[in-house]
């Protein structure tokens, strides 16, 4: 019943952020108690706080989305961000926010039109409805598959962009969504600002478990750099 209380709390909180940072605020809570919950081994506590975590990201999307229509004169002042004659990227990056996550966090709340963004919501209850039923904590992945596959039945696929031929026939990979995840996160990581002997210091709980994923995150950093090099090394 408590975390039922606080579920419910959670998601008020969030239908009233009328600020990024507040936003992101919930957001990095969510995901640091989803760590002490996976470390408790509290399946039902992970669940519900992956769940706002998520719902935290999709609402830091609209007010992103909402920037555009501020920095254009849409409307602008009172709670919002950014007020009139702010830049959508300024603002971003006062609430902490990168380019290039806020445009993944757009995605989930199902992007730009009235009809895909009602798809995406519709997408999202229903996907975090089914997590809630099976036990199984949400995932970004899952959320962005459930909110695409939705838009684009209501929709239909996106119309791939006219390309030019090339003079010579060229094998070329197509980049994927695992490699814009992927790309994304390490962009992301090297250009946060913060103070790591600080967040360390606000950890000790989780220092076994944070300790455990910084190690394998180093891992996958080292192979990726070695794999680029070397493709580097060939393309010359």
């Amino acid at each position: 019943m408590n975390a039922l209380v606080r579920y419910e709390q959670a998601r008020a909180a969030l239908a009233e952020c009328a600020r990024i940072d507040e936003a992101s605020e919930i957001r990095d809570k969510a995901a640091a108690l989803a760590a002490y919950a996976r470390q408790r081994d509290d399946h039902d506590l992970e669940v519900w706080v992956r769940e706002i975590h998520l719902r935290a990201c999709v609402r830091i999307g609209e007010l992103s989305r909402e920037l555009d229509r501020s920095e254009h004169g849409g409307f602008g002042g009172g709670s919002k961000i950014p007020p009139l004659g702010t830049s959508k990227a300024k603002a971003l990056a006062d609430a902490g926010i990168t380019t290039s996550t806020a445009q993944r966090y757009e995605v989930l709340a199902g992007g730009r039109g009235e009809q895909a963004q009602a798809a995406g919501r519709a997408a999202m209850e229903a996907y975090f409805s089914r997590s809630r039923a099976e036990g199984a904590p949400p995932t970004m992945t899952g959320l962005r598959g459930a909110v695409r596959d939705a838009v684009h039945a209501t929709l239909g696929p996106p119309h791939p962009r006219r390309q030019r031929v090339p003079a010579t026939k060229i094998d070329v990979q197509p980049i994927g969504p695992d490699w814009v995840d992927w790309t994304g996160a390490v962009q992301d990581l090297a250009r946060l600002e913060c103070d790591l002997t600080s967040l360390a210091s606000r950890s000790t709980a989780l220092l076994p478990t944070l300790l455990h994923e910084a190690r394998q995150a180093s891992e996958r950093l080292h192979t990726w750099i070695n794999i680029l090099e070397q493709t580097n090394d060939q393309a010359n």
